[in-house]
């Protein structure tokens, strides 16, 4: 799930004076989905229109699940970086700790049961590198932590007893402090670190002889675009670097070589699986939104949301599909270190991973290089309802996103979708429209979507706004030795959508219209 984009305007607005001019260079051609006819500032986002129809419905064998971070919902992560990050009050509000979360793996037969409860065929967690190897002592010598191995296989156990089809995640955010050291920013920490080349496809090396014979379905990286955002220009993620697009870009490159190793590492690892006939299945998580020119009769505004379209939602598939490195970010491929084809890249995906979750502005008067333009998600000034993230309900731009990963010509995953609505009172329409909108995608766009991950399936840590945003399908009584779980209004939907195969848009019109959030603040 995405960090606290309330931080991430003003610094970015500072992140601009350390950033070079804007770039003149011409990505292709992208539709921003602008309305050219009406030239009214901020007009270029429309309003909601329903695909049209009485009724939907999902594929057989289609996967409905529930997703979470273990930096979200475990306990005593101690030598994570987001651990000692969230310890100091500045980076979370209300000075939240992961620790005061739902204590997850400590609640095992009661989470599955709750996966059970909703109709859940699938579920989307990761295993912590920081927890199964919580010194760099212990990685190199191999010794990993005997209790944290038997806490993950004891979930895997219990998800395979409940036929519920697991998706492991190895780096969601969350960095061993050995890899990323945020009391040095200014050094080069986490993807940034040549080790990460050799050390990351090691432990999943090891976690795929290791789990393979549970595991099949594999994510490498989650949302590497907002992660490094948040580390290199925002602040808003360890290692707090001083803002530096140039220094994010870096750590991409890197970032996309490290996930072509990772593959490598768990083909060769997770073998046939003799009990399901299944060999590992690999992909990233990545976090893609709908860009639009902040002012559409800007023509830098409508350039530099083609060019953000591009960087953002495209380049890194581009090269792990196609092997299509384009390194300065052009989309031309004639610069000097371009190339096509790579076969160090291509093919490093089985499936799209894609999560969604809304539509961003952006503006040629604030220029990032390469894209040319400040793009901004949040306080957004446009008629659409919010989140408690403050963030635009935008159940069209789903469908868009979808319909841009036609071209990969593979498998797609919706790794995360969700709402964070503290008081149950938006996430059924949210849900349903969200599922429309997919199904659509599915039955008139021909994107082979395979399966869908909400986020989340209980309430948890988001990141720098702690508490506060409830994406959960179930409430968290933190306050309880027994964190009890509470299902929201949305539970019974997602459990009825999944039970029946379909959805109708009488269902939808059922709901009740969003009301308006609690905006949750993010860090002072």
């Amino acid at each position: 799930m995405p960090s606290a984009p309330r931080v991430l305007v003003p610094l970015l607005l500072l992140a601009t004076a350390a950033c070079s001019s804007k770039s003149d260079a011409t990505a292709p051609a992208v539709d921003a989905g602008t309305d050219t006819a009406s030239c009214d500032q901020g007009s270029s986002v429309p309003a909601y229109v329903r695909s049209a129809g009485a009724e939907v419905t999902f594929p057989s064998g289609f996967l409905f699940g529930t997703a979470t971070a273990g930096m979200q919902i475990e306990k005593g992560l101690v030598h994570a970086d987001w651990y000692q990050w969230a310890a100091d009050p500045k980076h979370v509000a209300n000075g939240d700790k992961p620790d005061d979360g739902p204590d997850a793996l400590a609640h095992i037969p009661e989470h599955v049961k709750a996966m059970q409860d909703v109709g859940a065929s699938s579920y989307r967690f990761s295993i912590e590198w920081s927890r199964i190897y919580p010194t760099l002592d212990s990685f190199t010598s191999d010794t990993p932590d005997a209790s944290a191995l038997a806490s993950y296989h004891q979930l895997l156990t219990a998800l395979k007893a409940a036929k519920i089809r697991p998706f492991v995640t190895l780096h969601h955010f969350a960095t061993p402090d050995y890899l990323d050291d945020i009391t040095k920013p200014r050094d080069a920490q986490s993807f940034e670190r040549p080790e990460m080349m050799t050390m990351f496809p090691l432990f999943a090396t090891r976690m795929g002889k290791e789990f393979g014979a549970e595991v099949d379905d594999w994510v490498t990286i989650n949302e590497p675009m907002i992660l490094l955002l948040g580390a290199y220009v925002a602040q808003g993620h360890p290692p707090g670097a001083p803002a530096d697009f140039k220094r994010m870009v870096a750590a991409l490159k890197q970032l996309v070589r490290v996930h072509a190793a990772v593959y490598d590492a768990l083909h060769a690892a997770d073998t046939v699986d003799a009990g399901t006939g299944h060999a590992a299945s690999v992909s990233l998580a990545k976090h893609n939104r709908v860009f639009y020119p902040r002012n559409p009769c800007e023509p830098g505004d409508v350039d530099a949301a083609a060019k953000t379209t591009y960087l953002w939602n495209e380049w890194i598939y581009n090269a792990l599909v196609f092997g299509d490195w384009d390194d300065d970010f052009d989309g031309k491929y004639t610069g000097a270190n371009d190339r096509q084809g790579d076969p160090t890249l291509k093919g490093r995906v089985d499936w799209i991973g894609v999560n969604y979750y809304g539509n961003t502005l952006v503006d040629s008067a604030l220029p990032l290089p390469y894209v040319g333009g400040l793009p901004t998600y949040n306080d957004l000034p446009t008629s659409l309802p919010k989140t408690d993230m403050d963030w635009d309900v935008f159940p069209q731009g789903f469908r868009t996103v979808l319909k841009e990963l036609v071209k990969y010509k593979l498998p797609v995953y919706v790794t995360e979708n969700g709402v964070g609505d503290s008081q149950d009172v938006n996430k059924s329409r949210y849900l349903a429209e969200h599922l429309w909108e997919m199904a659509h995608a599915i039955s008139e766009d021909g994107v082979d979507i395979r399966g869908y991950f909400y986020w989340s399936l209980i309430d948890n840590f988001e990141w720098g706004n702690g508490f506060c945003p409830r994406f959960g399908l179930y409430k968290v009584d933190r306050a309880s030795a027994a964190k009890t779980l509470t299902p929201t209004k949305a539970a019974a939907l997602f459990k009825q959508i999944a039970a029946d195969r379909k959805l109708s848009a009488s269902t939808i019109d059922a709901q009740p219209a969003y009301s308006s959030p609690v905006i949750c603040q993010g860090p002072s």
